[in-house]
């Protein structure tokens, strides 16, 4: 394990662990969006016994996978986020299918020894968080099976709903923050936008994408989201626009899913 100072992706995500499922897993938006990406994995993932994921958070997607059978090696660089993490898969009975590690994602391949995997995902923008995708790529190739999935839902750089929200409310700098070419200081830490296509070019030769669908485009942002909690019907509308919608809306989504194999 290495010491914090080491990890500035552990310092920008221990602060938030204790609150990040009241915040958004278990807000409205954060239950269709998580509910979205689950049913890519189911169909990705069937039949496919180890998974690794990156920057697993509070673990509810490892909890999800254990519980339909899956194997979960989970790895975030936060310890906080760990803590939640075990503790949360205790309660729901699977703590002997989820193998928790602290590490950055772009030390994982290096730091499990021989495992290979028949799998690897990483939800909501943990992704963002690395500087060098095609490294990372090159070593998750490494530690998969010819064949294996990988899904990787990441923050998008072009989002029509940050434009008009930030410019609604006088702040130009905010609309289009994701778009200055070094990314974004956050919490120490900097947070880089691809777009699905530099993300599927850093993913190669390793990986051929398959599959490029938006997370994001009909919904808001997380952080313009607190009305649909008290409006349900709005929502219900909002999340069948965007389901009929995700495929060709990749580059315009405040997420988006890239679906991949391992070559």
């Amino acid at each position: 394990m290495h010491s914090r100072s080491m990890q500035p992706e552990a310092a920008a995500f221990d602060g938030l662990a204790a609150g990040y499922d009241a915040g958004f897993t278990d807000s409205s938006l954060g239950r269709v969006l998580r509910a979205r990406v689950w049913q890519r994995f189911e169909a990705r993932f069937a039949g496919r016994s180890s998974l690794l994921e990156l920057g697993c958070g509070t673990g509810e997607d490892a909890i999800h996978l254990a519980r339909l059978g899956h194997r979960i090696l989970a790895t975030d660089a936060s310890e906080q986020m760990i803590r939640v993490a075990r503790a949360k898969a205790y309660r729901a009975g699977v703590a002997d299918r989820i193998r928790f590690v602290c590490a950055p994602m772009e030390r994982v391949a290096s730091g499990i020894g021989d495992e290979v995997f028949d799998g690897v995902f990483s939800n909501f923008g943990a992704v963002n968080c690395v500087e060098d995708i095609s490294a990372l790529a090159s070593g998750l190739a490494t530690r998969l099976v010819a064949g294996a999935p990988l899904i990787f839902v990441a923050m998008g750089r072009h989002v029509p709903w940050e434009w008009a929200w930030f410019l609604a409310r006088g702040k130009p700098a905010q609309s289009f923050r994701r778009m200055r070419r070094n990314g974004v200081e956050w919490r120490g830490l900097r947070v880089r936008y691809p777009t699905p296509g530099s993300l599927a070019a850093a993913l190669s030769p390793g990986f051929a994408v398959t599959q490029r669908s938006g997370l994001g485009f009909v919904l808001p942002p997380s952080y313009a989201s607190g009305w649909l909690d008290s409006a349900p019907r709005t929502l219900a509308v909002m999340a069948a626009l965007e389901r009929a919608t995700a495929g060709f809306t990749a580059r315009l989504a405040d997420h988006f899913v890239i679906e991949a194999v391992r070559r």
